[in-house]
């Protein structure tokens, strides 16, 4: 699961420096996929922040469905974290039973506290993302190095990013 958050991360790095949404912000340290967030204190498994303050916070989920529970422990993050904007992004998506649920809570978030909940899949957020930046190639290039350098990444993986990248390009 820790693969699709160093994508995230990658295209965040891109991001911060084009977009001027994320003007004056930073990119923290990419913490410890392994460990819990209580564990970690941190709003999400990613991180930006403007003048020191959280700005905002990205969950990757790769092999769980974003449901209403998921949601509400969000919300306590927002209101404990204080984020502007909070992000859930699933490779499974929503689940259409707590969908209307779900969009209630984004609602009532919005109304009390003003943070943004999105929830979204994670290849169609990435998608957009990738068009959003000025080169798709940084972002590849800052993947591989996330994933080379990164100690949680297990060999096989490594492996066969390298294959997959002598295969294609």
């Amino acid at each position: 699961s820790k693969l699709p958050a160093l994508a995230f991360y990658g295209i965040y790095q891109i991001l911060i420096l084009e977009l001027n949404r994320y003007k004056e912000c930073t990119l923290l340290p990419l913490g410890s996929h392994t460990a819990s967030d209580r564990t970690s204190r941190s709003s999400g498994d990613i991180e930006i922040t403007k003048k020191g303050k959280l700005f905002e916070s990205v969950e990757v989920k790769l092999d769980k469905q974003i449901d209403i529970n998921m949601a509400r422990i969000a919300y306590e993050k927002i209101v404990r974290f204080d984020p502007v904007r909070y992000y859930i992004l699933s490779y499974i998506g929503i689940s259409e039973n707590d969908q209307k649920e779900i969009n209630d809570l984004i609602s009532t978030i919005k109304k009390e506290h003003g943070c943004q909940l999105i929830v979204n899949g994670l290849v169609p957020t990435l998608k957009y993302y990738l068009r959003l930046i000025s080169d798709p190639v940084v972002f590849l290039n800052n993947y591989i190095k996330l994933v080379e350098k990164d100690t949680e990444i297990k060999p096989i993986h490594k492996t066969k990013l390298q294959e997959l990248l002598k295969k294609y390009i």
